[in-house]
């Protein structure tokens, strides 16, 4: 009997799982769960905002508790990632039933099924006595039952896998555990948030309810809902949370080794070489890029704040707003530059030999899954935020892919290509400004402020065609540098910026940036001009220089209007 369940196992294990179809099963596993919630409740009239934030808390709570069991189970069996996911994905279906359970075993009582709320004398009491006492609120029936199958099911395959019973029942301890501090997540968060005022030993359980029932409330949203509120709050802290653990995913995601394995009774896996994978493509993602889409999300935060100060809020929610929104164009950028250098293999082949795709440390599927794992974090970060900040980076997603991917392939015909990048990133600008706008509504952007920044991104963009020129003329991608050369390009391009920094003094109407305007326009054309600074390298400088204009606009500008006089 246990063979022949080993046998279907490992065929479970063996399947080539991708991190497309992994989001896509998981996604259809979730989906099942809420209409299962929702029809039980008779599509019970809520908001649109309640549907969005329900869903997305489910989503976002059992993905994190995935990816944290996965890594658990991969260190502890010392198994691939991938075996363990599709053995995860399909044991998964049980996140289905709590609801069926809780509404046969409630009957009339309601169930509310959140999280435990309580001090950490509770919390302790809880985990010693299988979540407390109350089954009808928190941790109800439904969720019980739940995490016990989970946990029954986590023994049983572990002991599969290693014929030890001891370890079959430390493996299920510690799964339980993970469950039980995920159960409680608000709790503990309370006790870290509180900290520096009260002691982990005096929160109580009203702590806990207070900081996550409370209305919503950072920076131009507020909310009455406190049924929401829990939805609305946690959200923000796991799409957030995802980050680091979704970089350790693929810092630790062991490979099986291409010397080893054979003959052996069991095929053998290392870090070593994914690890290898993992630097070449952390080298390869234009941090100079991601330093100015974060900067665009912040400045037009902060010209939001300069307009709107009554909305300026400080406190742990309205940071994992503002750096999810961050983090939601950063992760926009990376699934542009993995989709990009797919649909440029070939000329990278020509004029950016060093790219992984071309060397062979990166393969293009591997770049595919990096992509959709890229684009998917983009969408939650986004979507933590607002539906309006979703819209902006599926908006901005949309530009990069017809920016380089057939049919379209903007890139081809100069003005349009560069025309719509410029769009792209100034959106960005405002969905920082819209964080803090009443109504996160961004018609109070002044109407010069966004026509420069189309006009500065529209002339200075081209900067970074200028080293792929003999690869974009072979393949008929006429770009400014293609198509003038490089010579003349970046005589160009530099005049373009020189004139961007003046307009930017008329524009503004600010006479105090006329000396800053002047000097660093100038010193942008110089650096164009000197064929010392190679094309590879340009961008660098100038826009370190663009940074430090930036800089001097914020702190010669809107500094002083925020000083408050004594």
């Amino acid at each position: 009997m246990l063979q022949k369940l080993q046998k279907i196992i490992s065929s479970i294990e063996e399947y080539p799982l991708t991190i497309p179809q992994f989001l896509l099963g998981f996604s259809a596993i979730i989906a099942f769960r809420m209409l299962g919630e929702n029809l039980l409740a008779n599509f019970e009239g809520k908001s649109f905002d309640f549907f969005v934030d329900s869903t997305l808390a489910a989503y976002l709570f059992f993905l994190f508790s995935i990816i944290i069991l996965i890594l658990f189970l991969s260190a502890f069996l010392k198994e691939s990632f991938r075996k363990t996911a599709n053995v995860l994905l399909g044991g998964f279906f049980i996140v289905i039933f709590p609801p069926i359970f809780d509404k046969i075993l409630c009957g009339t009582q309601q169930c509310w099924s959140f999280y435990a709320f309580d001090s950490l004398r509770g919390i302790i009491s809880r985990f010693f006595t299988f979540f407390g006492d109350n089954p009808a609120v928190g941790i109800t029936y439904g969720v019980r039952i739940e995490v016990a199958l989970a946990v029954l099911f986590l023994i049983f395959y572990i002991f599969l896998k290693t014929k030890n019973a001891l370890k079959a029942f430390l493996g299920g301890l510690i799964s339980y555990t993970i469950l039980f501090i995920l159960g409680s997540f608000p709790s503990w968060l309370t006790f870290l948030f509180l900290a520096p005022s009260k002691s982990i030993t005096s929160v109580e359980g009203f702590d806990v309810a207070g900081i996550f029932l409370s209305p919503v409330h950072f920076f131009s949203l507020s909310g009455g809902d406190i049924m929401n509120a829990l939805n609305v709050k946690m959200n923000l802290i796991y799409a957030f949370l995802l980050v680091p653990l979704v970089i350790l995913f693929f810092w630790v995601r062991p490979v099986k080794s291409p010397t080893q394995g054979q003959g052996a009774e069991k095929p053998q896996f290392n870090r070593v070489n994914f690890r290898e994978k993992f630097w070449a493509v952390a080298k390869n993602i234009r941090w100079i890029q991601i330093l100015i889409h974060a900067g665009l999300i912040l400045f037009g935060a902060g010209l939001g704040a300069f307009y709107f100060p009554e909305n300026i809020t400080v406190d742990v929610f309205s940071f994992f707003a503002l750096a999810n929104l961050i983090l939601a164009a950063i992760f926009g950028w990376l699934a542009s530059v993995f989709l990009n250098d797919i649909v440029d293999l070939e000329i990278d082949k020509i004029t950016n030999e060093k790219r992984p795709t071309v060397t062979g440390k990166v393969s293009v599927n591997e770049y595919g899954q990096l992509f959709w794992a890229s684009f998917a974090m983009s969408m939650i970060l986004a979507l933590t935020v607002g539906v309006k900040f979703f819209l902006v980076i599926l908006a901005y997603q949309i530009i990069g892919w017809a920016y380089s991917c057939p049919p379209f392939r903007l890139k081809r015909f100069p003005g349009i290509a560069t025309g719509l990048s410029a769009f792209a990133l100034t959106l960005l600008f405002s969905s920082g400004f819209m964080l803090l706008a009443n109504g996160r509504n961004v018609s109070a952007l002044p109407s010069k402020v966004f026509w420069l920044l189309i006009v500065a991104f529209f002339v200075s963009l081209p900067m970074k065609d200028l080293k792929d020129i003999e690869g974009d003329r072979k393949s008929d991608i006429w770009t400014i540098p293609a198509l003038l050369g490089e010579t003349w390009a970046r005589f160009v391009i530099g005049l373009g910026i020189f004139i961007s920094y003046a307009l930017s003094v008329v524009w503004l109407n600010v006479k105090i940036l006329f000396l800053p305007a002047m000097i660093l326009g100038a010193a942008s054309f110089w650096i164009l001009q000197s064929k010392k600074i190679s094309a590879r390298r340009v961008h660098i400088f100038v826009f370190g220089l663009l940074f430090l204009y930036v800089f001097l606009m914020a702190y010669l500008v809107f500094y002083p209007a925020f000083k408050v006089e004594p």
